[in-house]
């Protein structure tokens, strides 16, 4: 069998980030955040090559977690350990490393504070998208964008890079070619979403060559997910709404709850929310107040004398 001669660090992570995202599939955000952290343990270690790779053992490992969390938090150190562990796996395959080094990564302890979804109650959300002068051309684009978040679900970086061609106006439907678990979407494109982008496309978006559908005005470039996120805070500011996190995730929430009371099931939120797992979508549970009285037991009874 013919024989390579050693990768570089810079190589290895490009052969690691190929594997991320041709093999797993997973997001380009996520491919670049494995990779951020895995140039880091690289440089830390050391490894100059791969031949370097096999001289590893659990100490280096353990050793190096243990430095990155003098400067990190438990959540962070999370991540980085499954960063590392997802490399030594690819390393192992690749027969850079002969042991299963991954499992002697150790699993970071780290306290789950997720609390109960924020939402904006119907009245809130009538009063949000009620907020934006359509006869603006920033407030037509606005209000496309905060229907694109309210009504279909979509996240902030997937309404940033909605494209022209990802509107299918004759069948009507709208197509995500960029979403956080790496995989094309296709939704309806509801009537009132379907009126508000064309709006904007028609009256209030400068003639640009850029292929996004929501753009800067001055000067004209494609908008990022932080702006998309910026658009409903100053929209909830104007409104004095005050909630403990604003942004386009909002009303992502805030869709999924509505949902859930109006007697959507979990699994019905969770294929229109594009989750994974269901897990993800069970934190909209406590929303289910007929379902949570099928499961109270009544309170006993005192017992007769």
């Amino acid at each position: 069998m013919k024989k390579h001669p050693p990768k570089t660090p810079q190589k290895i992570v490009r052969a690691f980030e190929r594997h991320m995202r041709e093999a797993l599939g997973l997001a380009p955000k996520t491919c670049q955040n494995h990779s951020r952290e895995v140039s880091q343990f690289l440089d830390a270690v050391p490894v100059r090559n791969t031949s370097d790779l096999v001289a590893l053992t659990p100490p280096d490992l353990t050793g190096y977690l243990t430095d990155r969390s003098a400067q990190c938090q438990p959540s962070s150190l999370q991540q980085i350990a499954g960063s590392v562990r997802h490399f030594l796996r690819f390393a192992n395959l690749q027969g850079w490393i002969a042991d299963p080094l991954s499992l002697a990564v150790p699993k970071i302890a780290c306290r789950v504070a997720k609390g109960l979804p924020v939402y904006l109650s119907e009245q809130q959300l009538k009063l949000l998208l009620a907020s934006w002068d359509t006869n603006t051309a920033q407030g037509q684009r606005d209000l496309a964008i905060g229907l694109c978040l309210a009504r279909l679900g979509l996240r902030a970086g997937e309404v940033a890079a909605l494209r022209l061609e990802d509107i299918d106006w004759r069948h009507g439907i709208l197509r995500l070619s960029q979403s956080k678990n790496g995989h094309r979407a296709q939704l309806p494109l509801l009537a009132e979403v379907g009126q508000g982008i064309a709006h904007y496309l028609r009256k209030g978006r400068p003639a640009c060559p850029c292929r996004q559908v929501f753009v800067f005005h001055q000067p004209v470039r494609p908008m990022h997910a932080q702006a998309i996120s910026q658009v409903i805070r100053r929209a909830l500011q104007a409104c004095g709404i005050k909630v403990a996190r604003s942004g386009a995730h909002l009303l992502r929430h805030t869709l999924a709850s509505h949902l859930v009371q109006n007697g959507a099931t979990l699994k019905e939120v969770a294929d229109l929310l594009r989750h994974r797992h269901i897990n993800s979508t069970a934190v909209y549970a406590h929303l289910d107040v007929r379902q949570l009285r099928s499961v109270a037991h009544p309170w006993p009874k005192e017992a007769a004398l």
